[in-house]
Formats: structure tokens, C-alpha cells, sequence
């Protein structure tokens, strides 16, 4: 068993061995490491020091560090190498991964590193495809077996095309146009008796997707499934690839980091430490937007101004009333967007979904309605207005439930993703209806309030 180790006294370590220019020892040291620990130790250096290190490593394993690393720090590491030792790392990648690194780069350059490798053939067909598609993120099909096969040509085709115990994770049947037939169970091969044929211990019913298929819906099936990989088709059933669960593995973390930050309107690229530049471009036009919906907030204010002038205590309540609507929509719209993620959730669901909601919002107005009236009242001494903002707080919170159903539902019948808009609606919904709500009931009631 292989402890974790504390990478920073291990990147203290490499970085002391490098200012004493022991650039040979350094790398040495990191390439004894896991290719992850090393890919990270990497990326946190400086150019000079990255440079220095990585025409240290021999290809395969210089490879084996670049899968570790994201496409952006895999571009940074890589703008050290000439175009040849490029190549050749290239060559030992696994295409999926390769095809990431030539797209971050300008056309040309991309061009001339295909041109210089041995192996391009699959990098390329892979490049035609979306990079956030399951062709975009698929490896080359493994060798398959054919249904006519009987069990020991089959083990015999295994030892001749299968040479690491990794790539074993289905044996899949295709016919003789390429399309996928059935798929074997290893386990069911090994019990069978050695004259059967593939086609009698086959099944038939196998979990595809296809090339165009978003890479969010590709780890959905993975998971549903409980499949350690799945294959990948073509419109015509052809298999074309396959996708490993250990491919997923980045994919979900970078769906889930993209819809946390649209969740908070901010640009995927962004990063705690990015430049001021970058920042202010990934988060000031949202903040634009957000100021846009709450000037139509303030007008529902501005409209009641008159009451608010009468009964200035108001103003201390309504943040109550527009806050507690603003939260409560924002838990009922954050699991729309990730029940809508995760596919838990369709069109035909929306009216399931607003009834249960509107239930739950129901119960939570009462609840909070009847707190708050009753804190308003004893602070100020005034039942009418503990009932004005009890009765509030119960519409605003279910104007909240209904909105964070209707808005990411809506956006998505619109393909516009609900991640990324829905607070903005949802905000402006729970602020502009809670202070209508408040201030024209106390409007309607202003003479028990004065």
C-alpha cells in the first residue's frame, strides 16, 4: 500500500534541489513519483524551472505527467519542448488526451506536431469531434471479438491484442461492418466451455452512447449503469470508441465546478488567483445584469414611496420579507439545475415538480409568516402590521417555490443553461413580488398602520 505524500515538503524539497542547479537529481526525483503528484509539483513551478525539468524526462514519461494535468497547464508545460520531443510525447498519450493539448493550440502549430507524429491517425479523427462531446473525450476502440469466435480462438485473440490487464474492462462483439453486436463478460468467458461460440454467451443488450452525446450525459450512463466503461457509436452503430470511467473521473469535477460558478454568474475559467483583468472580465458583466434586475426591484419600491414616507418602520422589514424569498428560491432552484444535471428531471416533470414545491413553500410561508408576525408585533406594538408582513413572507415564499421550478425549467425548454441564468430571474422574482406584496397590503391597510 502507497502512503499519500505532503506534497509541499516534496515540492520544497524538488524546488531547494533545483536553486542548487541539481536540475538531474530534481528531475530524477519526480519522475520516481506518481505522475499526479509530479504533474502537480510541475504546473507550480516557474517556466524557467518547469523548462529545465521536463527535457529531463524521456516521452512516455513526460506522457504519463501531461494526463495528470489540465489542458491549460498541459499548454504551459508543453510550450518548452521543440516540436519533435513534443511529438513524441504526443505519441505516447492516449489519443483522447493528445487531441485536448492540439486543440488548446493555434491551428498551424497543431498542424505541424500532427504532421511530425507517428501515431496520428486517431488523435485526429478525435480532434473532428466537440471536445465536450463523448467523441471528444472518447479513446480508439479496443480489439473485438467476433460472434462466430468460440471460447478458446477467443482467449487466443486476447494474449495476441490485450497486453496490459488495464485495458481489459468489456470484450465487445462487433460484425463484420464494424457495428456493435454484443458485449462478453470476462467472467462468463472464463466459465464457458471452450466450443461454445461468442454469440450463444453474448449479450445482446448493450449501453452505448453516441459521438454526439454531452460528456455530462456520458458519466450520467456510467453511473446509472454502474459501468467501469461504455462504448461509443456512430449514427450508423459502428463502434468508433470507448470511454473508461477514469476518463469521466476530470470530466465530472469540471461539470461540477462549471455549473457552481454559473450558479454564481461567474466565468468557468475563473480562479481565485487569475489576473485582475481576466477577474473583472469573468465577473462584471454579470454584476451589470444583476444591477439591471434590481433597479426593476427598487421601481416596485420607488412606487410605494408615499406609504414607506407614512410608515417609515417598513423600510426595517421589507429586507426580511425579500430576503427570506430570495433564499428559499435559490434552495428550490439549485436543486431544479442539479435534478436537471443529473437527467432526474424532464419537461413533462414540471407540473410534479411545482405541486411538490408548492407544498413545501406552502408549509415554509405559514411557518416563517407566523414568526415574523408575531416578532413585528411585539417590536412594535402593532398587530395589523405583523399581519401585513406575516401574510408576505407566506406569498413571497411561495412565489419563491414556483419561480425556482418555472425559471431553470423554462431556460431549459429555451436551451439556455439553467445554471448560469436562473439566479438573475429568480433574485428579481422573489424582490420585485415581495416588496409588491408587502408594501401593497400595507398601502391597502395604511390606516391601522399609522
Amino acid at each position: 500500500m502507497v502512503d499519500p505524500i505532503n506534497l509541499t515538503d516534496v515540492a520544497s524539497y524538488v524546488l531547494s534541489l533545483i536553486e542548487q542547479n541539481k536540475l538531474d537529481e530534481a528531475a530524477a526525483y519526480l519522475r520516481g513519483l506518481h505522475p499526479a503528484d509530479s504533474a502537480e509539483i510541475i504546473t507550480n513551478l516557474d517556466a524557467d524551472e518547469q523548462a529545465a525539468v521536463v527535457e529531463r524526462f524521456d516521452p512516455p514519461e513526460l506522457a504519463q505527467v501531461f494526463s495528470q494535468m489540465h489542458e491549460e497547464d498541459m499548454l504551459d508545460v508543453a510550450q518548452h519542448l521543440d516540436v519533435e520531443a513534443l511529438a513524441e510525447v504526443l505519441d505516447e498519450m492516449e489519443p483522447d488526451t493528445a487531441a485536448d493539448l492540439l486543440g488548446e493550440l493555434e491551428p498551424q502549430a497543431a498542424a505541424e506536431l500532427i504532421e511530425q507524429m507517428d501515431e496520428a491517425a486517431p488523435v485526429v479523427s478525435l480532434m473532428a469531434y466537440d471536445e465536450e462531446s463523448a467523441g471528444g473525450i472518447m479513446n480508439t476502440p479496443p480489439a473485438s471479438l467476433r460472434r462466430w469466435m468460440t471460447v478458446t480462438e477467443a482467449f487466443t485473440f486476447i494474449k495476441q491484442n490485450y497486453h496490459d490487464e488495464n485495458e481489459i474492462f468489456y470484450l465487445y462483439v462487433i460484425d463484420r461492418f464494424g457495428r456493435l453486436f454484443g458485449v462478453v463478460n470476462l467472467r462468463a468467458l472464463i466459465l464457458a466451455d471452450p466450443y461454445q461460440t461468442i454469440e450463444e454467451i453474448m449479450n445482446r443488450d448493450v449501453v452505448s452512447v453516441r459521438t454526439d452525446v454531452d460528456q455530462e450525459e456520458v458519466a450520467q450512463v456510467l453511473a446509472r449503469y454502474d459501468l467501469l466503461a461504455v462504448p461509443v457509436v456512430d449514427d450508423t452503430e459502428r463502434l468508433v470508441g470507448i470511454i473508461a470511467h477514469d476518463d469521466i473521473v476530470d470530466v465530472l469535477e469540471e461539470e461540477a465546478t462549471e455549473d457552481i460558478y454559473r450558479l454564481a454568474q461567474v466565468g468557468e475559467d475563473a480562479e481565485i488567483f487569475s489576473s485582475v483583468p481576466r477577474a473583472i472580465r469573468n465577473r462584471l458583466p454579470w454584476l451589470v445584469i444583476n444591477m439591471g434586475t434590481a433597479f426593476l426591484a427598487s421601481s416596485v419600491v420607488a412606487y410605494f414611496q408615499g406609504t414607506i414616507a407614512q410608515v417609515a418602520v417598513l423600510a426595517a422589514f421589507m429586507p426580511i420579507v425579500a430576503g427570506q424569498g430570495g433564499n428559499a428560491g435559490t434552495q428550490t432552484m439549485t436543486i431544479m439545475v442539479r435534478s436537471l444535471a443529473l437527467g432526474e428531471l424532464q419537461g413533462r416533470d414540471t407540473w410534479l415538480a411545482l405541486w411538490h414545491e408548492f407544498r413545501i413553500g406552502l408549509i415554509h410561508g405559514i411557518v416563517l409568516g407566523i414568526l415574523v408576525g408575531l416578532t413585528a408585533w411585539a417590536w412594535q406594538r402593532n398587530p395589523m402590521l405583523g399581519a401585513i408582513i406575516g401574510l408576505a413572507m407566506l406569498g413571497n415564499l411561495i412565489v419563491a417555490a414556483l419561480a425556482g421550478v418555472l425559471v431553470p425549467m423554462l431556460l431549459k425548454l429555451l436551451r439556455i443553461d439553467p445554471a448560469l441564468a436562473s439566479g438573475v430571474f429568480v433574485t428579481t422574482a422573489t424582490d420585485a413580488l415581495g416588496f409588491s406584496l408587502f408594501l401593497g397590503l400595507a398601502t391597502y391597510f395604511i390606516r391601522w398602520l399609522l
